[in-house]
């Protein structure tokens, strides 16, 4: 059972990106704006759009929703929004450079849609400590030869985790995703500190909760709306009974902050017990000596 405490993403530290930040023309204050008209600030990375017409000399940043309603991030920072179900999305490949500010041991991404991930670090003095291509093909369905020759290698894991790496403050970390064909989407990219809180056991649970709606007529005909979705996983670990108030730090820590949480790094790919999300409740047994079994319920972000 292990944690990601995310380093937070500035302008200093996104040094780089090939995705633009042009959805739309920047907001001006002597332009005046028609109703549903949008634009974005790029002090704050966000997209917002006019909820009136003759909007004039209105800050969208300070506005109380009068003028302005916020749409959400420019496609360059959604990656880092803390909003899995609204992608960065650009067709080839999608990069970005990060300069680290404090240190980082393993990075996850979330709702992708591409082919690979190559990750690069490069320390202080420009030499490259780290570069490593995970396909994330899914092969999953091939089990014997006749599988081998008639599966098609048409669908893709929609999350990876790299764990073996150690960036430290004023290293590069370049992350490529894509192969330069198709369309890239990246959900959610999160960099930071491994911490590990103990055993993954068995009887963890992973599960979906959709917010879609489905509404059914009296002649049985369905209307179904599409919306968001989270991951929840209920994690069952053991721990030494003497580590009970360093978990305990931990996890108060994160109380009201999203944390990647993860089983291992060895089971991710055929179980998916990964998730980015907040902790709802926990309970740790405290025992004098031997082991603590914990339970951890954690609601994944939408």
């Amino acid at each position: 059972m292990k944690l990601i405490i995310p380093m937070a993403m500035t302008d200093a530290t996104l040094a780089a990106s090939n995705v633009t930040e042009d959805d739309a023309d920047e907001w001006a204050a002597g332009t005046t704006y028609a109703a549903a008209e949008q634009v974005i600030v790029l002090a704050t990375h966000k997209v917002y759009e006019s909820a009136a017409g003759s909007n004039l000399g209105n800050d969208p940043t300070t506005d109380d929703g009068t003028w302005w309603f916020e749409v959400g991030a420019t496609n360059r920072w959604k990656a880092f929004d803390q909003k899995l179900a609204d992608p960065v999305t650009k067709s080839g490949t999608v990069t970005y450079r990060v300069t680290v500010d404090s240190l980082v041991t393993g990075i996850a991404f979330f709702g992708l849609e591409a082919s690979e991930i190559r990750v690069q670090v490069t320390d202080t003095g420009a030499t490259e400590t780290y570069d490593t291509t995970l396909s994330l093909v899914d092969d999953s369905e091939i089990v014997d030869w006749f599988s081998f020759f008639t599966t098609e290698l048409d669908s893709y894991q929609t999350q990876a985790l790299f764990v073996d790496l150690a960036a430290y403050v004023g290293y590069d970390i370049d992350l490529t995703i894509g192969d330069g064909i198709g369309t890239v989407e990246v959900g959610q990219i999160v960099l930071g500190r491994v911490v590990t809180l103990g055993t993954t056991l068995e009887d963890t649970t992973v599960g979906l909760t959709s917010f879609s709606t489905k509404e059914q007529d009296a002649f049985g005909n369905w209307t179904i709306v599409p919306r968001a979705k989270s991951d929840p996983v209920n994690y069952r670990f053991s721990m030494p009974a003497t580590g009970a108030a360093r978990t305990q730090r931990w996890l108060n820590s994160r109380r009201d902050a999203p944390t990647v949480y993860f089983a291992s790094e060895d089971i991710i790919k055929n179980y998916g017990v990964m998730t980015y999300g907040l902790f709802q409740d926990y309970e740790i047994p405290l025992r004098k000596a031997g082991v603590s079994i914990v339970n951890l319920e954690i609601e994944g972000l939408t």
